[in-house]
């Protein structure tokens, strides 16, 4: 946590995060992430299995303009952080919410209504979304490429 810290208070330019599989990451470092780096376009938090919700939404507000995020296997996520990423990114071309069992079909419907630039989505082990949340992915992300 305090190496991701130091990088927030002394990279606010860094567009692009990569903490992948660090399994001892807390909601503080993203939260202070978020704040300390505006700019950031792109994060990988795949496998951080201690984020929640705090730590996602922290990005929502604090980096508008991120195109790709990667959550898979976050498992403590739920469905008020994807819809507040849907809500505050809405430049986003790359979700990858695989195996995040927690999510339903109102957290993909919120951004397919939100992010209308999404080109790749991963929803691989997402068990309990239905036709509905693809339909909406359907009717609201012309330009998907991917899912």
């Amino acid at each position: 946590d305090e190496s991701i810290k130091a990088v927030a208070a002394g990279c606010p330019s860094l567009a692009s995060l990569d903490v992948g599989d660090c399994e001892n990451l807390t909601d503080e470092s993203i939260k202070a992430d978020a704040a300390g780096c505006p700019s950031l376009a792109t994060l990988d938090v795949s496998s951080c299995e201690n984020l929640t919700d705090d730590s996602i939404k922290a990005v929502a507000a604090g980096c508008p303009s991120l195109a790709s995020l990667h959550v898979e296997d976050c498992e403590n996520l739920t469905d008020d952080s994807i819809k507040a990423v849907a809500a505050g990114c809405p430049s986003l071309a790359t979700l990858d919410v695989s195996s995040c069992e927690n999510l339903t079909d109102d957290s993909i419907k919120a951004v397919a209504a939100g992010c209308p630039s999404l080109a790749s989505l991963d929803v691989f082990i997402c068990e309990n979304l239905t036709d509905d949340s693809i339909k909406a992915v359907a009717a609201g992300c012309p330009s998907l490429t991917s899912l």
